[in-house]
């Protein structure tokens, strides 16, 4: 909240793309090319089965508090009251610490849900890597970490209707930005992503010949490599690197963007269909009150 100023710029990029990244593995190593979770690799991306991102979505409805707040009661939480949620913090502009408080678009939205949920969120600091193996051990009842749905996950993992829409961008240095207008200008050079997310996973689907894809544990990890220029672009989810462009445009610029159709949902496991019942009927209330477009316009403008 206390970047609104920031990210109101946005609004003019954003409205023209729908953004994204998701996540998963850990440590820098040079990739091989692995299938995309949700498309396949050399191929144009498309939407995930269980969803239709990109597409028109159905008008929400209304659901009563009371029958979410049922539906809640028969689910399944590791603590009753609480909604306790795994989540790859620091994710800026969805999940971040500013001046000491919690915040960001993943986090308002949850937090307006649980109204309706009659719940309190706590959110647990959990590396993406890890995240769906912390959720099915029960350490928590959902993952709400601008996750895109993928068919690989939906094998693991139940997610709630796609809450936004996703895709992939390019960022580099502003003092390169001449040089690496696009993806095939990075022919031999080496291309940061984030371990197991579909931004990786794009990378070594359509890297240029020659190029490196060196992963890291985390967006922060990523801009701190571009920084020391041991890599020479990052390929990740839109928003997040045009926010970090937009607060240090004397650093950092997105040369390019990548439409793929993906989309985020919130995750819980296999057997708790109540609990992602209760969350679409909460997100359909969200978006039906406004809130949704409210919450979102704080973060990217205007929709």
């Amino acid at each position: 909240m206390r970047r609104h100023t920031h990210l109101m710029l946005v609004a003019g990029v954003l409205l023209l793309f729908a953004a994204a990244c998701s996540k998963t593995d850990s440590t820098a190593t040079t990739g091989t090319t692995v299938a995309t979770k949700g498309s396949t690799p050399g191929s144009t991306p498309g939407s995930t089965p269980g969803s239709t991102p990109g597409t028109t979505k159905k008008a929400p409805t209304k659901t009563p508090a009371a029958d979410i707040q049922a539906m809640v009661k028969d689910a399944k939480l590791v603590e009753s009251g609480k909604l306790t949620i795994c989540s790859d913090i620091p994710y800026a502009p969805f999940e971040f610490e500013d001046g000491g408080k919690l915040t960001g678009f993943d986090v308002q939205l949850v937090e307006a849900m649980a109204k309706d949920l009659n719940v309190t969120a706590d959110f647990k600091t959990t590396p993406f890597d890890s995240i769906i193996p912390s959720l099915v051990a029960g350490n928590c009842d959902i993952i709400v970490s601008a996750t895109t749905i993928t068919a690989e996950r939906q094998e693991k993992v139940l997610f709630t209707e796609p809450y936004f829409e996703a895709d992939q961008s390019l960022l580099v240095r502003t003092a390169d930005k001449g040089t690496y207008k696009t993806l095939p200008d990075l022919a031999g050079k080496t291309i940061g992503v984030q371990s197991g997310t579909t931004g990786a996973d794009y990378a070594k689907a359509n890297a240029p010949a020659g190029a490196t894809i060196k992963e890291y544990p985390g967006a922060d990890d990523l801009f701190a490599a571009i920084t020391a220029d041991d890599i020479q672009a990052v390929l990740q989810g839109f928003p997040v690197n045009k926010y970090r462009a937009l607060k240090n445009p004397s650093q950092f610029d997105v040369t390019e963007t990548f439409t793929t159709g993906e989309g985020y949902g919130m995750a819980a496991t296999k057997e708790n269909t109540k609990l992602i019942g209760a969350l679409n009927a909460a997100l359909g209330n969200v978006e039906a009150s406004g809130q949704y477009d409210t919450i979102y316009a704080t973060w990217f403008g205007t929709k």
